[in-house]
């Protein structure tokens, strides 16, 4: 058994590296073997929006970075525990990154699932709506199913050491990935949210002013007010439509993305010859 943590902050030693540290001391504990991945040490290149990963398998026009690299140590591990600050109220720049890479595993169906935990850092209450959109985003991406999230508040440089709360809630989390591996029980262990898919508090209220979807998941409910207290309702087909489950990737990529290729060649010359004016203006 092994556990990969990845590390989205460029702090050496930080907060996050302590909290993921211990989450892994507790994963060894059981008897995996760890890793620590530092993201922010790895070249990791913009997307350039080609679409050949979409058409061609393993196929990417940025070849002179480490993305490849880190999918592979994803690919070997058992589990993963993701961990980042956050930055004006979302994760930082270096996980961002990385999602708008997983374009060339976007398409692909049958993923073989592996557990994954995420633990966020965080400076003020109330700064951090968006942490589960990127966090859920990237984990379904690279295949992985998230067994729980803590968020910790904790200001100073390595000023998480002295909330042992803290320190206690992420060697829990680490003991509860390795267990997940060992026992082949990925179901969902953290506190329940309002979206049934990935258990996130973020609603997308509708035009109707009725329905509300997850905006990570797609999946959609109906808003209602219940002893004064707003109620969200989602059917239990609902979960079916989450986007990330393979049979809902596989009709997104097969009767949406596929059908783009024979118009792209087909508009080929036509294309070039139009925006020809647009190549000539303001060139860079």
């Amino acid at each position: 058994m092994k556990v990969l943590a990845l590390n989205g902050s460029f702090r050496r030693n930080g907060n996050t590296e302590i909290l993921l540290k211990q989450a892994l001391m507790a994963a060894e504990s059981e008897g995996c073997q760890v890793e620590i991945l530092r993201l922010t040490d790895y070249k990791i290149g913009p997307c350039r929006g080609c679409g050949l990963c979409l058409f061609r398998d393993n196929v990417c026009q940025v070849r002179d970075d480490d993305v490849s690299l880190i999918f592979s140590k994803v690919a070997e591990c058992d589990g993963v525990i993701l961990g980042a600050p956050c930055y004006f109220l979302e994760l930082t720049a270096v996980v961002k990154q990385l999602i708008d890479r997983c374009w060339i595993l976007g398409h692909q169906t049958g993923k073989i699932q592996k557990p994954a935990a995420v633990i966020v850092p965080y400076a003020t209450r109330g700064w951090i709506p968006y942490i589960s959109i990127q966090a859920n985003l990237l984990l379904n991406l690279l295949g992985l199913k998230k067994l729980n999230q803590i968020a910790i508040c904790t200001q100073g440089i390595s000023e998480v050491v002295l909330d042992q709360e803290a320190m206690d809630s992420a060697y829990n989390l680490g003991k509860e990935t390795a267990l997940a591996i060992r026992e082949k029980d990925f179901a969902y262990k953290g506190e329940e949210g309002v979206c049934p898919s990935c258990h996130d508090w973020l609603l997308r209220i509708l035009k109707d002013q009725g329905t509300v979807e997850c905006p990570t998941c797609g999946v959609r409910g109906n808003l209602s007010i219940v002893d004064g207290k707003i109620s969200v309702k989602f059917e239990e087909k609902a979960r079916a439509d989450n986007r990330f489950l393979p049979e809902v990737a596989y009709n997104h990529f097969t009767y949406h993305i596929a059908p783009s290729k024979d118009y792209f060649l087909r508009t080929k010359e036509e294309r070039k010859s139009r925006s020809q004016k647009y190549r000539q203006y303001l060139p860079g």
